[in-house]
Formats: structure tokens, sequence, C-alpha cells
């Protein structure tokens, strides 16, 4: 005969399974950021690492709109910050690896325009891929709905 659990104890091993697999996750991260900038390995050495960590931010994000569950339970003015946010810290973070891999002379006009373009399509390409991503989450989220 199967044991019968109580939803409780399902509900927290299910959160215990989503924190523990959020923190391999940003380990894996930082795995590559190490590796990257501490090592100064050549991306052929750590591709592996990588792909996964690719993938799985490729299956997180996919899985999360085509269930309408990207942002969705957020009001307006919510997704808006939320959205804004992460573009800022994505670019600034975009803008910090860029200096170390272009090795950005700031003396030189030039390179600091150039820079600053790459951030500025950076942000606005953040902004209109979080947008495009939300729709299909809300139009998922509605049609999951009315049906």
């Amino acid at each position: 005969m199967k044991k019968i659990e109580d939803e409780r104890i399902i509900a927290e091993k299910r959160k215990i399974n989503s924190n523990a697999f959020g923190i391999c996750f940003m380990v894996l991260w930082g795995i590559l950021l190490y590796r990257q900038f501490i090592l100064n390995q050549d991306i052929m050495q750590y591709m592996d690492i990588f792909l996964l960590a690719i993938g799985l931010s490729i299956y997180l994000t996919v899985n999360s709109v085509l269930r309408g569950l990207y942002l969705t339970y957020r009001s307006r003015k919510e997704k808006k910050r939320v959205n804004l946010i992460g573009a800022t810290v994505g670019s600034m973070v975009f803008a910090i690896i860029q200096i170390f891999i272009l090795k950005i002379d700031f003396s030189n006009p030039s390179d600091i325009i150039k820079i600053g373009i790459l951030v500025i399509i950076f942000f606005v390409v953040w902004m209109i891929s979080q947008n495009i991503l939300l729709n299909i989450s809300e139009s998922k989220a509605n049609k999951d709905v009315d049906d």
C-alpha cells in the first residue's frame, strides 16, 4: 500500500529542492566567472559548464513564459520597476565585463563612446526582449484563464 504524504510535507520538499537548485545555479555562474576572470581560462576549457548554465537559463525562462508565470502575478508598476532594475543591473554588469574584455582606455574618447553605445544597445535590447517575453507570458496566462 502506498503511503500518503501531507500537502505541507510535499510543499516543504518542493521549497527545499527549489532553494537548492537556485543556490546551485548561482554557484554555477560563480564558477564560470571565477574561471574566466580569476583563472583566465580559455572558454573551451569550461564550455561544458557554460553551455549547461546557458541551457538552464533558457529552460527556466522559456518554461516560465510558456506557462504564463513570467512576471504575470505583479502589478503593472511592479513589472516596469522589475524590468528597469533588471535592465540597469544587467547593463552595468555588461559594461564592467566589456571594460575588462575590451581593455577600455578611459583617456581615449572614442573608447568611452564605443562602450557607451554598446551599453545603450544592450539596455534597449534587454527592455525590448523583456517586454516581448512578458507579453507572451501574459497572453498565455490570460488564455489559460479563459479556457
